[in-house]
């Protein structure tokens, strides 16, 4: 057999193989691995090796003075050497938090430990994010704050066991194709589907399908409880011996009238009651969702709904049961474990809580900064206001990501403000054609390491050639780019960095190398001994009562609504053959599925608009082009429209976008709804 790899898309973490011949990738098939993708993978990894041979590859360093000048190759000595001075430059001038790091959730565990150690320990500023303040931030702060840990608790074999499978705001047959192979797998579980991307779904795979309004959730969830507990169907043992805040929830759940959640959501109320008998005490239940839950300025509200429902039932920590979000990218998962955050240190220990701020400080030998760091959705604000001056972009792709907010001036002309931009990645994507000087970087099959997929399941991903060119790993850039400005680090390998993880974080402890590589991988906690934790709370709450806590569900008061001028709520959502900016899986000879808003019948009608015909999309904060497709199945209400999100380079939803509003605990911006007004072209 082959050396294994791990897929580079989303987070389910698939096992594959790359099949060379003389030398070169010509193939990509799946490794089957029981307890992650049985005998599954999707069309965008098996075209992984295409992106290990593609032309497009960043293959030397690359440095500029300024945007008016074009790109001169040049030796990683000169690139490093005057990256470093320049860094050092601002850090003397403006103070380290001039300088922000941005990190993707595609790189190593290994090397997502090294960009913050290098934020804290070599530039001393906790100015240091990742992707997931886009997409899961909320989820992490609600699990983390609710259950103990900021993850999911269920492992993904699971799914066999259940009853009920319930998914929210998320459409796996798209976004995780082999995640909805193995729910189909459990022929006899009720899978229950709250789509409000309103995506068809294949009607024959599921028992309910619910279209609530954009960003209600929290209101039929909540009203769901209500009738769980006023007809006695919660788990009563269970809220009583292992959890806190019940009194108050219920109190929370009395604004919760069929009058309100039918207003709100537009979901009646005996469809509620109907449900009941799928999500009850005793029933076992998985809970799925996605961005359709989090992106919204309540997505906390949204997620909280959520885990209180399943604290409720008693559908935590036992077979069968559980919460999965579904994490967007391979290591998402694992990049916010190793710390990667303004506010968390790696192992999930808070940034204020001075012991563990003590315990880092004596193994890095030096003073970590205290004051919280600008979190990714704040960063290009500050740039605008002057604050950020340098910006380092590891594997991502802000310029085209973030909210735009064209009316603001915000993304590309925010980071053409910057007096330096350092882009660290595999191909010359939007953001590195703005840059100073952009690395050559590695990817998957390239090197070797750790990931953590969804499910917290820790897998070694192996090499398998050598990177293009002159490009290197993530962690040697950062590791040579830190010597350079003083720091004193010796790594000479990835596991030499993961063995200094797993001395500092005891739920990674007995994860050595040699285990992963014997093991289908293994779920933290793990203890020294090697044995770990597929399910979590099984018996207790790493909390320090050891319980879990219900939130009061207060219902927000900043919900999406259609305006006057902007009478229509556009839906961002996701295809099946591409993955974020599309700056990979446009590369490998996907189909190229058409940018296209899709409307309503009855609002096409209302607008004399057919299929093709070319409009403008308006909202509060900017405006663009767009042909239209006319959706004849009925799927799409009026007042709704959808569009997908990877096309950037001719259409960029994110001009549609505000920057400024985001959610108070999560701080992730709105980018799953937008108010729109639609113009036909003549």
């Amino acid at each position: 057999m082959g050396r294994k790899i791990v897929c580079p898309f989303c987070g389910i973490g698939c096992n594959l193989e790359i099949i060379l011949e003389n030398s070169t990738p010509t193939r990509t098939v799946v490794r089957a691995n029981p307890s992650v993708n049985l005998r599954y993978a999707c069309a965008k990894g098996l075209l992984t090796h295409k992106l290990l041979n593609h032309p497009d590859r960043l293959r030397k360093p690359l440095l500029r003075s300024s945007l008016e000048e074009d790109f001169r190759e040049v030796s990683w000595s000169e690139a490093l050497e005057i990256t470093a001075q320049k860094l050092s430059e601002i850090v003397e001038k403006y103070g380290a938090n001039a300088i922000a790091i941005i990190c993707s959730g595609k790189i190593l565990n290994e090397e997502a430990y090294l960009v913050q150690k290098f934020a804290r320990t070599v530039l001393h500023t906790n100015n240091v994010d990742t992707c997931a303040r886009l997409c899961h931030a909320s989820s992490e702060v609600v699990l983390k704050s609710m259950l103990g840990y900021g993850s999911a608790t269920v492992p993904l074999r699971d799914l066999d066991k259940a009853d009920t499978i319930m998914i929210v705001g998320a459409n796996p047959k798209t976004c995780h194709p082999v995640l909805w192979n193995l729910i189909k797998e459990n022929k006899r579980a009720v899978k229950l589907i709250v789509d409000a991307g309103l995506e068809e779904p294949a009607f024959d795979d599921f028992d309910i399908f619910l279209k609530p309004r954009p960003g209600t959730d929290f209101a039929w969830i909540s009203g769901l409880a209500r009738i769980i507990y006023e007809e006695g169907l919660y788990d009563f043992e269970f809220v009583k011996e292992r959890t806190l805040g019940f009194e108050e929830f219920i109190t929370s759940l009395k604004e919760y009238t069929s009058r309100y959640v039918e207003e709100v959501s537009g979901i009646n109320w005996r469809k509620l009651r109907e449900l009941v008998d799928f999500v009850r005490a005793g029933r076992r239940t998985i809970f799925i969702w996605g961005m359709g839950l989090t992106q919204y300025f309540h997505g906390t509200i949204n997620v909280a709904a959520l885990v209180n429902l399943a604290l409720l039932t008693g559908n935590i920590g036992k077979p069968g049961s559980g919460l999965l979000p579904l994490r967007g990218q391979n290591n998402i998962q694992g990049v916010s474990d190793m710390g990667v955050s303004p506010y968390s240190l790696p192992g999930g220990y808070m940034l204020s809580d001075e012991l563990a701020r003590r315990k880092f400080e004596e193994a890095w030998g030096t003073k970590l900064p205290k004051e919280a760091g600008i979190p990714r959705s704040e960063i290009l604000q500050e740039i605008m206001n002057g604050k950020i001056k340098a910006l380092y972009v590891i594997g991502s792709n802000p310029a085209l990501s973030d909210p735009q907010d064209s009316r603001k001036c915000f993304a590309k002309i925010a980071i053409q403000k910057l007096d330096l931009l350092i882009v660290q990645d595999i191909f010359m994507t939007e953001t590195a054609r703005l840059a100073h000087v952009i690395f050559p970087a590695a990817m998957i099959g390239e090197k070797e390491g750790t990931l953590i997929n969804a499910e917290r399941r820790i897998q070694l991903t192996e090499k398998i050639i050598d990177p293009p060119g002159e490009a290197l790993e993530d962690w040697k850039i950062i590791l040579e780019l830190a010597k350079r400005m003083g720091a004193d680090w010796d790594y000479k390998s990835p596991e030499d960095i993961w063995n200094e993880i797993r001395k500092l974080i005891p739920i990674f402890s007995g994860a050595n190398y040699q285990r992963l590589r014997e093991s289908n991988g293994l779920s933290w906690p793990i203890k020294p001994d090697g044995s770990d934790t597929p399910r979590l709370y099984v018996d207790s709450f790493p909390t320090p009562s050891k319980k879990a806590k219900f939130i009061p569900i207060r219902p927000p008061t900043n919900l999406i609504r259609p305006m006057k001028d902007y009478p229509i709520l556009l839906i961002t959502s996701r295809s099946l053959d591409h993955f974020n900016t599309g700056e990979m899986t446009r590369r490998i000879n996907l189909n190229s599925d058409s940018m296209e808003v899709i409307l309503s019948g009855a609002d096409a009608r209302k607008l004399d608009i057919r299929d093709g015909d070319l409009v403008r999309i308006i909202s509060p904060y900017g405006s663009m082009e767009m042909p239209v497709r006319v959706d004849s199945s009925g799927i799409i209400p009026s007042g709704i429209a959808r569009a997908y999100i990877h096309f950037f380079r001719e259409y960029n939803l994110n001009k549609l976008i505000g920057g400024w509003e985001i959610d108070e605990k999560s701080k992730t911006p709105m980018l799953k709804t937008v108010q729109i007004r639609i113009e036909k072209i003549d």
